[in-house]
Formats: C-alpha cells, sequence, structure tokens
C-alpha cells in the first residue's frame, strides 16, 4: 500500500471581505450568527462543497445538516428563512473565492430545513 498525500491551497474569506459583497448579512456574521460563520468558513467546507458539486448536487449541502443542528443547540436562536439565507451567501463567499461561480439552476437538497440550493459550476 502506498500512502500519498492531497494538498489545496483554498482561499477562506475573512468577516471584512464577506461583510463587504453581502452587507444585509454583516450584522449576523458578527453577531448572532457568528458561530455558524465560523463553522462554514473553513477549508474543510469547501472540500466537502466542491466534492458536493462535482457530484451535481447543491453546495449548500455540506453544511446544512451541521449549521442545523448546531442552531438547535443555541438557546433562543431561531433557524429562519433569513438564516438560510445567510448560510447561503457564505457558501455563495466561499464558492467564488475559490474559483466557482453560480450556475443560476437551483437543485433540491435532501434535508428537513431546506428545499432547494444554489448549483456552483467552474469557472
Amino acid at each position: 500500500m502506498k500512502t500519498k498525500t492531497y494538498s489545496k491551497a483554498i482561499n477562506i474569506p475573512e468577516l471584512k471581505e464577506f461583510a463587504a459583497i453581502y452587507p444585509q448579512f454583516a450584522g449576523v456574521a458578527k453577531g448572532e450568527g457568528k458561530f455558524l460563520f465560523d463553522i462554514v468558513m473553513k477549508p474543510e467546507t469547501f472540500i466537502q462543497a466542491m466534492v458536493l458539486t462535482e457530484y451535481g448536487m447543491p453546495a449548500v449541502t455540506s453544511v446544512a445538516e451541521l449549521c442545523f443542528n448546531e442552531a438547535k443547540k443555541r438557546r433562543g436562536f431561531r433557524f429562519t428563512g433569513r438564516v438560510k439565507q445567510f448560510i447561503g451567501a457564505m457558501i455563495a463567499s466561499l464558492m467564488t473565492a475559490n474559483g466557482y461561480k453560480k450556475s443560476g439552476r437551483k437543485k433540491s437538497i435532501i434535508h428537513r430545513a431546506y428545499t432547494r440550493g444554489e448549483f456552483y459550476v467552474k469557472r
């Protein structure tokens, strides 16, 4: 058996960069949704989103369950439509920072809190 190492440089948008592109979510990212920002903006999230994209699935599927479960643990935090939009915006920021663009097509997500998500393609 051979062991091989795979490495990939991944761009992770910082909070100020995200806030500049998505000012409507800046307050959420800096406040009550900071824990979600910390979950999404990781190299592991991008790798999962990239693989799911290659298999024809929406990238947000990579964090849907994790974000939903972590949000449920927060007292007083509600997983609303706006929160789902915020998560989608973070995924969009992560994907575009790494050479993907929105396809303009939505695809179904198999998750209890989501119905559809954006599909990305390599630029």
